[in-house]
């Protein structure tokens, strides 16, 4: 996955969708040392250090030319009036900026908020794929889940239902790289 890129129409139009608000586009300056996919309290964190505010909004990927997806995502807007993404990602991804599209409707209530997903091409394996990213989500944020952050316990039953998920979302990913050529580092 990259960051989408707003010069592309395709971008734009799912922008569109989501929001009238104009995305922007925000450097990137991961925090290593705290943990991935826990922006809001990363961003609360650094607004207790050095003020500023936090903006959530959608933060815009694409599997080029597959398919296109919009995370709920906080950032930090920083005292001098600068958008600055604070979320660790892996180093090997070297990414410098994202495209992000804030949105004042849409709230965060300390409960995961689902991705918005669409296929850029017309193929029931990628539609399947984004199918599953969905019950993945479900699954996960089941009853208490959805207020949890960090490692959750599963039961036997809910490994093996986990697991199942995981292997199916695997075997689609891996046959959407193959068929699309798609390398992995």
């Amino acid at each position: 996955m990259k960051a989408a890129n707003f010069s592309e129409s395709h971008v734009q139009k799912f922008c569109s969708e989501i929001s009238c608000t104009q995305p922007v586009s925000v450097v990137c300056k991961p925090q290593y040392q705290e943990d991935e996919n826990e922006c809001f309290q990363l961003v609360q964190d650094k607004i207790e250090e050095l003020g500023g505010t936090s903006v959530t909004g959608w933060a815009i990927w694409e599997k080029e030319g597959i398919f296109i997806e919009a995370e709920f995502h906080a950032v930090w807007l920083n005292s001098e009036g600068k958008y600055i993404d604070l979320n660790p990602r892996h180093i090997s991804s070297k990414l410098k900026e994202i495209l992000f599209i804030p949105d004042e409707q849409t709230r965060y209530k300390n409960k995961q908020i689902d991705n918005i997903r669409k296929p850029l091409v017309d193929d029931a394996v990628v539609k399947k794929f984004l199918h599953l990213n969905s019950k993945m989500f479900e699954f996960m944020n089941r009853g208490e889940r959805a207020f949890q952050h960090g490692e959750i316990e599963l039961s036997i039953r809910e490994k093996k239902e986990h697991n199942k998920l995981l292997k199916e979302l695997i075997k689609l990913e891996l046959k959407i790289n193959k068929k699309y050529g798609v390398v992995v580092a």
